[in-house]
């Protein structure tokens, strides 16, 4: 017997009524694609908080090794040489006055340059001329 191929019979992969076609609804697609957008929007977010994070960490670190390069300037010297002064590490501006104790000298820094300042309103952000603070103290080992 051979196969009926007349043009009135059904294929059989075709669906019948009331089944569904395999793929996606239009529907579908716009909600994956709108998920997809604020995906994206966060991600561009977090770049921007990453990058802003890096460059305070860094900037951080000029300060401080600006600081502590005059530090270790000022410890080098002889006990009764270390004397009130400024220098330029950089991008920084280190000044320091000295308050002498008994058998020690109070030794106060004040950096200036790049760093974190709180404003008026809003979060705090990287200004150009930022001063900070740090006291370190020096013995007479003699």
């Amino acid at each position: 017997m051979m196969p009926d191929t007349s043009s009135d019979a059904a294929p059989r992969d075709a669906p019948h009524r009331g089944e569904r076609c395999a793929g996606f609804s239009i529907v579908e697609i716009v909600v994956a694609v709108i998920l997809l957008a604020f995906g994206v929007l966060g991600l561009a977010g977090t770049t921007i908080w990453v990058v802003r994070q890096t460059t305070l960490g860094e900037v951080t670190m000029e300060r401080t090794i600006a600081l502590q390069t005059s530090i270790e300037r000022l410890r080098a010297l002889p006990y009764d040489a270390i004397v009130g002064g400024s220098a330029t590490e950089g991008r920084f501006t280190v000044s320091w006055s000295v308050s002498a104790e008994s058998r020690s000298k109070l030794v106060e820094f004040v950096t200036t340059g790049p760093g974190l300042a709180s404003g008026a309103s809003g979060p705090p952000q990287l200004q150009q001329a930022v001063a900070d603070t740090f006291v370190y103290r020096f013995y007479d080992e003699n």
